[in-house]
């Protein structure tokens, strides 16, 4: 049995060597700095960030320098002019050149729009920034499920193969009793059954195993193909269950979805005041000073020039567009504060499923761990009890059913506690556990 299980294990670290064992820290790095979904969102955030750098700039003045340069040349004219019965000819040159450049300043003194403009801008590179940190945590969580999954299939295949390793043994016990007249044929035949069972649950192991590092190098934005191994265990680490107020308080600080909410709604009030601008006058100072050098045949023409210009314009009547786009505004400004009970009450349920999810697996972990020792001890007596022809083939074979069964339960509640454990951070929108 021993050498079996040896085996198996073999063929299981085969399938994850030839890579750097990788910690959870390190996975969750590598996931940030390659899976697509981390990448788009920072990329957005760069845009939001552009677009509040021009919200500024609209406040600084415009500066413009333009310069030219124009030669003109055309063949002489002849003309003829006639005196006293005389005809006199004459020959006219018309190139010209001009070289001019001018500098102009434009400054706005009133565009009441400019103040809600930036205002919605720096609210909606608040919310970028909270999309990234939502993509963040979502992909924590993503990775940290991915690389418990991996850990937990990993041992799942090595109980696959000590149940199958169980099943040959009592196959092979069923066998000298039935050589020696103590078994029958029916007991042999249920053994090598249980045999067979095993031997699929074995193979639907290690798929599952494959399928869990295919999902792995998914979220790290990995090659499927590429070798997985880890360095951490599945070791059984039992928190104490953190309190729910704190908890849910944590969320309305922390969580992103909840922040992008009420930035939302920020962006909504401040349209609001964009649309009521159309009511206000616009103010613009301006001033431009340039150069014009124009050179004639035979003398050059010089002019310089400056102006200073102060210009508003209020619009008294625009067919009623400024009002309803205050109405359209308002309306989704109302629409923001109507659905704000209702977000806020969705991340509270998130947070609650969490922690109940949590503290029926803490809850759980302490009751598979005394099925697991209640079946080991079980099946010794089962065994024996055959062995000592006092039992029968089927007390053994449910024996060892339930004992491989308690183990699988048991793996899966620590895997369910780590991933528990993910879940409340990611309700919570910070590391609580």
């Amino acid at each position: 049995m021993k050498t079996k299980f040896a085996i198996v294990g073999l063929i299981c670290l085969a399938m994850v060597s030839g890579a750097e064992a990788l910690t959870l820290k390190e996975s969750v790095d590598l996931a940030l700095k390659h899976n697509p979904s981390v990448l788009a969102s920072q990329k957005k955030l760069d845009a939001a960030n552009a677009r509040l750098a021009q919200a500024v700039g609209a406040f600084f003045p415009n500066i413009k320098l333009s310069g030219n340069y124009t030669d003109i040349h055309s063949d002489p004219q002849i003309l003829q002019v006639n005196f006293g019965g005389q005809t006199q000819t004459f020959s006219v040159s018309s190139a010209t050149a001009t070289k001019a450049w001018t500098a102009a300043l434009s400054q706005p003194i009133l565009q009441a729009g400019l103040f809600p403009g930036l205002k919605m801008a720096q609210r909606a590179s608040d919310a970028a920034a909270q999309d990234l940190q939502k993509t963040v945590n979502d992909t924590t969580y993503n990775v940290t499920a991915a690389y418990f999954g991996v850990l937990s299939a990993d041992k799942l295949v090595k109980v696959a193969a000590d149940s199958l390793a169980l099943a040959n043994s009592h196959l092979t016990q069923v066998q000298a009793m039935l050589n020696s007249g103590v078994a029958t044929r029916a007991d042999l035949l249920r053994a090598e059954v249980q045999v067979a069972n095993s031997e699929v649950a074995l193979t639907r192991a290690r798929n599952n195993f494959d399928l869990a590092r295919n999902t792995f190098n998914n979220v790290l934005g990995r090659s499927i193909d590429e070798p997985v191994e880890l360095s951490d265990i599945l070791e059984l680490t039992v928190p104490a269950l953190p309190d729910y107020a704190a908890l849910l308080k944590s969320a309305y600080d922390s969580r992103p979805d909840w922040k992008n909410f009420l930035y939302n709604k920020d962006i909504a009030e401040a349209n609001l005041s964009l649309a009521r601008t159309g009511y206000w006058p616009t103010i613009n100072f301006s001033a431009q000073t340039g150069n014009t050098i124009t050179d004639y045949p035979g003398f050059e023409s010089s002019v310089n020039a400056w102006s200073l210009t102060g210009a508003a314009s209020w619009t008294i009547f625009d067919g009623l567009g400024t009002q309803n786009r205050i109405n359209e505004a308002a309306a989704n400004l109302e629409v923001q504060k109507a659905t704000e009970d209702s977000v806020r009450n969705s991340v509270a349920l998130d947070v609650r499923n969490a922690y109940l999810n949590l503290k029926s697996v803490i809850e759980t972990i302490a009751s598979a761990k005394k099925a697991v020792d209640f079946a080991d001890e079980n099946y010794k007596v089962s065994s024996l009890r055959f062995n000592s022809g006092v039992g029968t083939n089927i007390e053994v074979i449910d024996a060892q059913v339930a004992l491989t069964q308690a183990r699988t339960d048991f793996l899966k509640a620590q895997f369910d506690l780590e991933v528990s454990k993910a879940r409340l951070n990611q309700a919570a929108g910070t590391v609580v556990l």
